[in-house]
């Protein structure tokens, strides 16, 4: 019985890893940390998942938005390839930002010739696990061609493709393309040493083959897309041999000496498929991200009636209103001052005379009068505070137009006769005035009962005032939508929410306006997380060195729902290691495949996860030993997956009979795991035995 877990290949995968791991974490103090983004140079468009590689180590993936960043020696040179686009090599040169626009691929091999049977080919490719690791597929192969087919007039072409039997569509890997001294030759000699005119000219390799058995190890990944990745994926790699003066593209009419389509994986490895974990998000408790309540600019402003002695600047202290008047406003002044959260700015009084007597004349004991109020007022401020409140005073002669606008209504004619004088002497004062005394109603209606009322004292308060509204207050402003709400506001709002629907429409209001919102936008953040929702757009604005922990957290563990694997992992490296960062640090390592970091704090856990570890590190004893621990407790008698689990770590070990019983059982559990099982390179032998396909094939 073959079993198709690949024991050596396994082992390489971890070594692989493990290298990549040490390379990350032991860099000398002569490295620089770089970062860049990574474009379409035709579109634009950022691209994801290219694989940055540094002396033969991918030490790093660009994200969703084409971004990068790692650590490399000064003087490094790298290669940035995503199997879609032309390779690009750039040396660092002791620079920190490095962005790199990369050409799509225009050569694809896209004749395929699908055989019936693979049994008699010429060329053999040794069968490998598809295996997943984060958001990458990784293929690695042996390819033996025989010498006999082979040879210095030789072409041989190999292009692996990821075909995804879900949405039946194909991805290629990197393909490569291996020349015989002499058809190299001849192949530059044809295309006048132009070797662009080569389509394949790229994919060329040289001295690639052993001398005995001309063996070609072959190994690459490619990205999938988070939302695919429980798609049903298989790789198949089309094969061609072409000899001297038979090229597949350079010449009309050229043959081939040999082509072949082939499966390499007819499944994926990927025993995370069934890790489980339950992170509760983290509150923001830093008071410093609460909005504060604004400084507010309010004001105080009324009209006075002030009787003054006749042609002097004293107050009539025989007019109880006057007097009353003026201690008003010496007490809207100390509410003010008694007041700790406002701030007196200014006085400002404006006195108004009437205008009976020469202009000059008024002017002076209006400003005189004002002057008088004025100090008044600024007597009754404590000196600490009279020093930084500003005082100023303005006098104005009211115009007789203005008399006359005020009979206009009642008196007509007067009116009439002021607008007259008023339109012959273009209002100017003193010349005027020898015709009002001489009109009958001058001294009789207009002294008495009409200037009197054009004598007073404007004044106004100018203070600022900072306290926290009332949250009456705030639903006051919010309710009558006359007035800006603001941030702080906001929070209110949305803290005193009568239910979650409100609630949530006005965290929807208050990011809208306020994008960069981080209490709200986190709150936010944990109400979707905890209903199994994902939104990777709420906590961008907030996301930065200097992020809070709760807000880094939070969009990694929303990352994780969306399997947004790359970017968990990186955010939570930017995480300190602590008592609450550990699980989800370890969760999203594994995930990533850093397998050897995330297995201390999942083993100290225990469960069904560090069996699941296990068998990613090809520990298989040591998984179905831990499995069978857990098979004691009998906590696990009803849970499927940990018989599917179970039946996978008895088939790596080769325990065939006990595979095919815990399979058996979690089938019964949970029957849509045979699906799972007919595309799971680990147990889809197994199934093939105990549920055959209905139409007698094998999956094999």
């Amino acid at each position: 019985m073959k079993i198709l877990a690949n024991k050596i290949s396994g082992i390489l995968l971890s070594v692989l890893f493990l290298a990549i791991g040490s390379f990350l974490f032991e860099a000398s103090a002569q490295d620089i940390r770089i970062q860049g983004k990574i474009t379409d140079i035709a579109t634009g468009e950022p691209i994801a998942a290219v694989n940055i590689i540094d002396d033969g180590y991918v030490i790093a993936y660009s994200d969703i938005d084409g971004n990068y960043s790692c650590t490399v020696a000064r003087d490094a040179e790298l290669i940035f390839y995503s199997g879609q686009h032309e390779e690009v090599k750039i040396k660092v040169n002791n620079r920190q930002i490095i962005n790199v626009q990369m050409q799509m691929l225009t050569i694809e091999i896209s004749e395929a010739v699908v055989t019936a049977s693979f049994g008699n080919t010429t060329v053999y490719v040794e069968p490998s696990d598809l295996q997943l690791v984060g958001d990458h597929f990784i293929l690695k192969t042996n390819v033996r061609i025989p010498r006999k087919q082979f040879d210095l007039n030789s072409r041989f072409i190999f292009q692996p493709v990821l075909y995804d039997a879900t949405l039946k569509d194909s991805t290629y890997f990197r393909p490569v393309v291996i020349d015989g001294f002499n058809y190299h030759i001849n192949q530059q000699r044809y295309f006048s040493f132009d070797g662009s005119k080569d389509r394949l000219a790229d994919y060329v390799v040289t001295n690639e083959l052993s001398q005995n058995d001309n063996i070609y190890s072959y190994k690459d990944s490619l990205y999938v897309d988070p939302k695919n990745v429980n798609n049903d994926f298989r790789s198949d790699c089309y094969i061609a041999i072409n000899g001297l003066f038979k090229r597949d593209s350079s010449r009309p009419g050229a043959k081939k000496d040999y082509e072949d389509t082939l499966l390499i994986a007819k499944g994926t490895v990927n025993p995370l498929r069934f890790i489980e974990y339950n992170i509760d998000p983290q509150e923001l408790t830093d008071t410093n991200l609460i909005p504060k309540p604004e400084m507010k600019l309010l004001m105080d402003a009324g009209v006075s009636k002030i009787n003054f002695v006749l042609g002097k600047a004293k107050v009539d202290e025989n007019d109880a209103e006057s007097v009353q008047n003026i201690q008003s406003i010496k007490q809207k002044i100390q509410a003010i001052l008694n007041n700790e959260f406002a701030t007196l700015k200014s006085i400002e009084i404006v006195g108004y005379a009437s205008p009976e007597g020469s202009y000059k004349q008024n002017l002076s004991l209006a400003k005189a009068r004002t002057d008088l109020i004025l100090k008044e007022l600024a007597a009754s401020l404590d000196p600490s505070v009279a020093k930084f409140v500003e005082l100023t005073s303005e006098s104005v002669v009211e115009p007789w137009s203005k008399v006359a606008t005020m009979l206009r209504e009642t008196d007509p004619e007067l009116a009439a006769y002021i607008d007259d004088l008023v339109y012959k002497y273009a209002d100017t004062h003193d010349k005027i005035i020898p015709h009002m005394r001489n009109h009958k109603k001058y001294r009789t209606f207009l002294l008495k009962e009409i200037l009197p009322s054009l004598r007073k004292v404007e004044y106004t308060l100018n203070y600022s005032e900072f306290r926290k509204l009332k949250d009456h207050e705030i639903w006051d402003r919010y309710n009558a939508k006359t007035e800006e709400i603001s941030r702080y506001e906001y929070w209110r709002l949305i803290d005193t929410a009568p239910d979650s629907l409100t609630r949530y429409s006005l965290i929807s209001e208050g990011l809208e306006k306020y994008p960069n919102f981080t209490y709200v936008a986190n709150d936010l953040a944990i109400q979707l997380i905890k209903q199994d929702s994902v939104n990777l757009e709420i906590l961008k604005p907030s996301l930065g060195r200097r992020a809070p922990e709760p807000v880094i957290y939070n969009q990694a563990l929303m990352a994780l729902g969306a399997r947004e694997v790359a970017m968990a992992d990186s955010l939570s490296r930017l995480l300190p290691m602590n008592d609450t960062t550990a699980y989800l640090k370890s969760i999203t390592a594994a995930l990533a495949g850093d397998y050897e970091a995330a297995y201390p704090q999942l083993a100290s856990r225990g469960g069904l996860n560090e069996v699941l570890l296990l068998l990613c590190m090809e520990r298989n004893a040591n998984a179905l030993a831990k499995c069978n621990d857990l098979m004691a407790t009998g906590d696990y008698n009803d849970n499927a997956k940990f018989w599917y689990v179970h039946a996978v770590c008895a088939n790596r070990t080769e325990d065939i009979f006990t595979a095919m019983t815990s399979l058996e059982m979690a089938l019964m559990l949970d029957p849509s795991l045979e699906e799972t099982a007919r595309l799971d390179s680990d147990a889809m032998d197994i199934i093939d035995l105990i549920r055959p396909p209905l139409d007698g094939t094998q999956t094999e």
